[in-house]
Formats: C-alpha cells, structure tokens, sequence
C-alpha cells in the first residue's frame, strides 16, 4: 500500500510555487517563479524562482511546471455542444480572456495556478502593472519604477557587506479603494508574510523575504545566541513616503540584485484595523490603547479552530494508516507525516487556549485573515483592475479608477474583463467565433495551424514568441531506481525526442539538451558555443547505448540475482513476443529493474511517452509503465513522494521566470529542490552563479554555461522540446502586437483598446 503524504505547512517551508496544469495555456506565471509565485518581490529570488512547475495539458526561483497543452480527451460532440451553447461575454466595453482552469486563489502559498497568476497581475498584486518600486521592460530588463518612485534610489554599500536601498515614493498614489498608500504598505508586506506565525497559522509555502538582512532572526524569532526577536533588521522607515530594504550580505554580490531589492505595497488595512507598524518600521503592533473585545478574540479562536478542521480534514483525505501488511517504509512515512501534523494541530491549540498578547493576536488575525478572505477576494489592490467576483469559472473585473499606470506611463482604458475557463480543445473555435477575446500561449502545433489559418483569413490576429521554457520528463533523483544517473541518462536514449517535436509542436518547436529556452538572453548570446561543446550529449533514441549505461548500474543480472543479464537474450524474446516479454534486468537482490511515470492524462506527451517508452525499455531489460490521472494527483507525488516512492517520473514543462537562480531548485539546500538533488558539483557551481556582480556578465555566461553541462550530464530531468507560442486574439482588441515571453496580456492591458 503506498501513502500520500499531507505536504503540510511545516513540511513545505519554503516550496513555493506557481502550478499550472497546461491542456489550455501555458501561462508564464512569476512567472513568475514560482517564481514565480510572489507575494512581495523580495521574495523574487526565492519564490519567483529560474523555473516554475506547471502541467502542459490545462490546469504550484527558475521553472513553472506545466503539463503540456494539447489534445482534450473530450469527445467531439461534446466540444461542438460548448461552441453552440457558449454565451458570448463580449460587449463594447468588455474584453473576455479565455483561461484553463482557475482557482480562484490570488496570493501565494497556496493553491493558485498559472491562470490565477494572470489575474493578480491585472490586479497589481505583483507584476509589471502593479506598484513594485522595480519592474521588467518588454525585453525582461529591470527598470526602476518612475510611476511609484520620486527619483532614483539612493544606495549604500555598508561596511558589513550588506547593501541598503532607500526609496522615496510619490505622495498621490492611491489604493482601489481610496485610501494613500504610504511606506507603510512596502513594510507591511514583508513584516507579515516573514513572521514566525504565518506558515504555521496559514499554511502557507511562502517563505517570506529571505534575501533581507535579519531574515533568519525575524523568521525564526530567535538570534544566533537563542534570544527571541521581534524586529526585522532589514526594513527602515524613514518618513511616510521614505523606506529602506537593506540586502543582506550573504545574498551579495546577486547578478539580479535590481529584482532583489524591489518592494511591492501590501494593504494591511483590507486585513487589520489595529495593527500598525511601529516607529522605525521594524515590526508590527497594535495601536496605542487598543485593548482587543470578547468579541475579536472569540472570532481569534474561532478561526484558528477553522484551520485546525482544515488541516484535520486534508490529513484524514490524503493519509490513510497502512494495512498489516504495509512495508515498514510505508510505515515509517505514515509515523513521520502523522507526527508532522500533530505538531501543526498542537501550535494552533496552544495559541487557542493559551494567553495571546494583543499585538500578536492582531498579527495572526491579520493572517486568518489573509488565508479566509483577501487571498480569494482581494478587496483592495493597487492594479490596473479591481476585484468583483469569481463564480460560475468566471474572473470579473473592473476598472480601478485610482489607478496611476504602469511606469510606461500607459493606463488601462478597458471598462470591464472577463477571464472565462474555457474548454481548451475548442479555444479557437471560440476565438474565431468572438465568444472569447484572447487565447494566450498556445503550444500546440495543430492548434496554431488553425489559429494561423484564421488570421490568414481575416479573422484573428495572432502573436507569435519563443517559449521561456521547455517540456520535460523530471524524475526523484533520491529514490526508486532514478536515483541512478545511468538510469536516467538511459530513458534519455530510449527516447525519439524529434517525433515529440513533430507530433506535438508540429513545426514550431526545437529538441533541447539543457536547462534553457530559446528566448533566454544566455542561450541567444551562448547557445552556439553550448551546442557545439564536445561535453555536451545529444540524447537520442539508441537501444545500444542505454544497454551499456544499465551495465553501469546494479542490474545486471537476471531474475537470480547471479546469471548475467544477456542482450542476445533480450533481442530474442522481444523479437518473439513483445507484448508477453519477461526477460528483464535485476540487481543481485533479485529486485527488477522497474521505473514508473505519472503524467496527465490530458497531456498528450503522456500519450506520447506511452507509446514509446515502454517497449523499447523492455529492449534494455527495464520494465517501464506510464501511468495517466489528474494533475493534482501528478503533483502530489511529485511533491511529497514516500520514501518507497511508487512513481518517480513525472512528465511536465518549465516556464522561466525573470530571476535565472537555479540555486532554488538544484542546490543540495534549495528550498524549492523537488527533484531531491543532491550533488556537490552543482552545489558549488549554482553557488557561483547568484554570487556574480550585476555588472560581471562574462563570469555570469561562463557559470552558466558550466550549469547547463553539469545539468545535461546529471539529467535531473530530460528536456524534450522548446517550442514557440502563438497568442489568438479578436480584430477588435488593438494594441497587443507584442511578441515577447517577458510581456504578455497582463502586461500589456494598459495599452489596449477595443475598437468601435
């Protein structure tokens, strides 16, 4: 019997991340990161990390992983019934967005996706028509802000290394609602999300702004020398309009050191009426003379008793006790994931039944607060749209009318959107039907054909960019029998990655070797070199080959555990009866030589990987199966594997975000590191990479190009395919002729008009 392990709060410190299942888009989230994946852009280098994990197929630093988008399951009948019975949104004064699906939830840390991650953007919550005191360009270049920021920032190298950022924001600045928004709100956020309480109280994933000085003090509530902390050394306010971050030294030199030391406002006022900062903005505490009601700590309690339902409810879900009969890992795994939510339980009862000082019952109300209501209705936002609803798989939004723009200077001028979950098999149907505005990222080759065809017709018009990422087959490097590197470097020769370009992208993608995209910086200035490196492995289907990377392995013997495994052996009994082989690899245990995937089954690289692998594994003696479910499930797996784990393959894709910091998901210590890797080589050299200066882009290009061997060498996962992604969108939506992965509708909605 195997376990689903909770990936409870305190199990997942740190694993932020933005999920999107692709069978619609493929949206680059924090992409985002991630990251990625932010609440504060402080936390850009850790939760809008090099990659973000999203499922390509439709549906949580350096990669989003995806499930790449393709052919629905559903049959055609019902697809031609969606088209006739779709109730069109458009008007004059709407633009609706079609999505995959969505959550409904706008924070992170928790359970939002790629779709989501557009929506916040249109909010402001984070990216570039948001607030951020530093934002990205269309190029991806970081830029100062000159909408939020009165001058430039003034920054000092301090004698301990660490650098300080002073900003000085504009007096007019407006939240949705009204009120101003001061230095208060780019303290806020760090100071709430950064606090000892809010992964416990929340369970959340966010890790909060680690890059500041003080972080691990203010996190934890404890120094180096055991005394308790209160304060964030790392923030300074200096008036109402005037602010410091302060970098600590040990993140420095960074060579995205500008995306570092950016700052977001947050609205503490949408979550908290008594909670205030302090003088010198280093904490937070309740107003002079407030004095909490019955009624306030009643509904303190209450909430946390919600949370304690919550948690009791998805552990009693997701894990099952195991049989008798269960293996003692099984065992040992369901003990430890039993006692890792015993002590959640028992530190939201202690806070309930224990006497809570009015400040800190304040902050995690705060919190409660953010988890119960303003992440899935974000009242109050600083973007080009505000909040109305999320019902019936629909996003309404309207217009923000205190909205300064974005620092181009553009201000959205679109009354209302609309982002509508739309049955991705029929996207563009409904785009060439006007049932739908905008259909972005599409990455599958007989969809853009048909996309192609309607704008050659005068239909649509199209966007065209090279994806920021790739499609992938990721694998659990620390246990199963992919914790072998020959292994894995074998399932990489037991693949005809070119058909996987042809038969999916069709001719808009190219086969990879690496960690890369073709639209990243690095790999224009340095992809010759890179593909030219006689280091560098060209993974190919080759039987030969895989034979003689498993003669490395322990499987070399057959069922006895003694016999040599014999090729001669193998060739004859498939050429006998493929379908009835038995004549598999063993290690001198008698263990077989078994690898097990889980991919979507609305991706149809599953489909793809099924009918290739599994036969010409058995021509290498390897038993290989493909399972296919729902993306959630993939990603629980993936997540929080057992020790005894069954499946440790999962097919996906990765989106880049802006910040390139493999560090997150490759160092032995990285907090977003699923593939459980560990190796002091590319601990060194991951290391080297986010410790470059800004200015230093030969030494950058030189570590990187050291990063993309190891990883090529190492195969934590098997890149597939880097394609290009067409954006679909009605003759009525003017403005949006962009053309790069860094800049796309969220991005672009303050210049876009509907035309009369």
């Amino acid at each position: 019997m195997k376990i689903k392990k909770v990936f409870s709060s305190l199990m997942a410190l740190g694993l932020a991340t933005t999920l999107a299942a692709c069978g619609g888009n493929t949206d680059s989230a924090n992409t985002e990161k991630d990251n990625a994946d932010k609440a504060t852009t402080e936390d850009a280098a850790a939760e809008d990390k090099a990659e973000e994990a999203t499922d390509e197929a439709g549906e949580d630093n350096a990669k989003e992983t995806t499930d790449d988008q393709g052919e629905n399951t559903e049959e055609d009948e019902k697809a031609s019934e969606e088209v006739e019975n779709f109730e069109a949104q458009t008007s004059d004064d709407t633009l609706v967005l079609g999505k995959a699906d969505m959550n409904g939830d706008y924070l992170v840390g928790w359970t939002n996706n790629a779709n989501d991650v557009s929506v916040r953007k249109l909010l402001g919550i984070e990216g570039n028509s948001g607030y951020a005191t530093v934002v990205q360009d269309e190029n991806g270049q970081w830029v100062n802000n000159p909408t939020v920021l009165d001058g430039e920032p003034k920054v000092t190298e301090n004698e301990d290394g660490s650098k300080t950022y002073q900003y000085k924001i504009k007096e007019d600045l407006k939240w949705s609602d009204g009120e101003p928004i001061t230095a208060d709100n780019y303290l806020y956020g760090n100071l709430i999300f950064t606090h000892p309480s809010y992964i416990p109280v929340t369970g959340s994933t966010s890790i909060g702004a680690d890059s500041l000085k003080g972080y691990e003090a203010y996190h934890t509530g404890k120094d180096a020398d055991g005394n308790d902390v209160d304060f964030f050394e790392g923030l300074k306010k200096i008036d109402d309009y005037t602010f410091e971050f302060t970098i600590d030294s040990s993140f420095l030199p960074y060579f995205e050191e500008a995306a570092l030391a950016s700052a977001d406002p947050f609205p503490l006022h949408a979550v908290s009426e008594n909670l205030v900062l302090n003088e010198d903005g280093t904490k937070l505490v309740a107003k002079d003379g407030y004095e909490p009601s019955e009624e306030e700590i009643q509904k303190y309690k209450d909430d946390l008793q919600k949370q304690i339902d919550n948690l009791n409810a998805d552990f009693e879900e997701n894990v099952k006790a195991p049989g008798a009969d269960a293996s003692e890992d099984d065992k040992a795994a369901y003990e430890e994931a039993k006692a890792a939510h015993e002590e959640e339980i028992k530190i939201l009862e202690d806070k309930m039944n224990g006497d809570v000082d009015p400040s800190l019952q304040l902050i995690e109300q705060a919190m409660l607060n953010i988890y119960n209501d303003y992440r899935v209705n974000p009242s109050v936002v600083c973007g080009p749209y505000m909040f109305d609803e999320f019902k019936n798989n629909m996003v309404k939004l309207s217009l923000n009318p205190n909205y300064a723009g974005n620092a181009k200077g553009d201000k959205a001028t679109v009354p209302h959107i609309i982002v509508q979950t739309v049955n991705t098999n029929i996207a563009v149907d409904l785009l060439e039907n006007g049932d739908i505005d905008i259909w972005e990222s599409e990455a599958d080759g007989g969809k853009i054909d048909q996309m192609r065809a309607a704008a050659d017709a005068g239909k649509i018009k199209f966007n065209e960019f090279e994806r920021s990422g790739y499609g992938n087959l990721t694998f659990l490097t620390d246990r199963g029998n992919t914790k072998y590197k020959e292994v894995r470097q074998a399932i990489a020769h037991l693949m005809d990655r070119n058909s996987f370009v042809q038969s999916y992208a069709g001719g808009y993608g190219v086969v990879t070797n690496g960690m890369y995209g073709q639209s990243q910086w690095m790999y224009k200035e340095k992809g010759a070199d890179l593909e030219s490196d006689p280091k560098m492995i060209n993974y190919q289907l080759n039987i030969d080959t895989a034979n003689e990377l498993l003669d490395k392995t322990p499987f070399t013997f057959e069922e006895d555990g003694k016999t040599p495994w014999d090729k001669a052996k193998a060739d004859e009994a498939f050429a006998a009866d493929p379908d009835g082989f038995d004549y598999y690899r063993y290690d001198e245990n008698g263990k077989r030589l078994v690898v097990n995937q889980y991919g979507s089954d609305d991706s149809p690289i599953t489909t793809l990987i099924s009918n290739q692998l599994p036969n010409n594994a058995k021509q290498v003696g390897m038993e290989y199966n493909v399972t296919a479910g729902n993306f959630a499930t993939l990603m629980q797996y993936y997540t929080s594997p057992t020790e005894d784990a069954e499946y440790t393959a999962f097919n996906m894709g990765s989106n880049f975000a802006p910040i390139f910091d493999p560090w997150y998901q490759y160092n032995s210590k990285g907090s977003d590191n699923k593939t459980r890797t560990n190796d002091p080589t590319v601990d060194e050299i991951t290391e080297k990479l986010r410790r470059i200066a800004p200015d230093d882009k030969e030494a950058f290009l030189d570590e990187w190009m050291k990063f993309q061997l190891w990883y090529n060498d190492y195969l934590p996962e098997i890149p597939l395919y880097s394609n290009l992604f067409h954006t679909g969108y009605t003759n009525r939506v003017e403005g949006f002729d962009v053309n790069t992965p860094t800049w796309q509708f969220a991005d672009q909605v303050n210049a876009i008009t509907i035309a009369k």
